[in-house]
């Protein structure tokens, strides 16, 4: 159940992961993927707020019956108290929206992660194309280690 700072923030990952990658973008095929995966996301975004808008009746009329259905059912926890009542209508209704708002946001930021887990797994291909995982590394290991046997080990100036 996730709030709308969670959304925001989630949308500013998939934006920041989506900069970062184009940076590091080299062939047409690794373009071709990047698009796939961004076009892949808009549209199952977009069917998921269509379907959202389109069948929220149909969403709320199942989710009143769940809701009706368990409270109906027989449980193993401490009874209600008297006078409770488990079939308030205004009550079923608020539980019934925010299952359904809260299902959708569930959903969104599904899409969201998948987006992101797509992203990785494409630089990682690339990585492991191009053999970058450890050149900063190893670039540092040749750069402090240029003089030879003796004078690495002559003494410093003391402070």
């Amino acid at each position: 159940m996730p709030s709308e700072i969670e959304i925001a923030i989630a949308d500013m990952f998939s934006d920041a992961t989506r900069q970062s990658m184009v940076q590091e973008l080299r062939t047409q095929d690794d373009w071709d993927r990047f698009n796939a995966i961004d076009q892949n996301a808009r549209q199952r975004t977009r069917d998921e707020i269509d379907g959202f808008e389109r069948d929220r009746p149909l969403r709320l009329a199942a989710a009143r019956n769940d809701i009706i259905d368990e409270a109906g059912s027989l449980t193993f926890e401490h009874p209600t108290p008297f006078g409770t009542d488990k079939f308030d209508k205004d009550e079923i209704e608020r539980q019934a929206v925010a299952r359904v708002f809260n299902e959708h946001q569930s959903t969104l930021m599904g899409i969201k992660a998948d987006e992101v887990e797509a992203y990785d797994d494409l630089r990682a291909d690339i990585h492991a194309r191009e053999g970058v995982r450890d050149q900063a590394r190893d670039a540092f290991a040749r750069s402090t280690d240029r003089r030879k046997g003796e004078d690495r080990r002559s003494p410093t100036q003391s402070r």
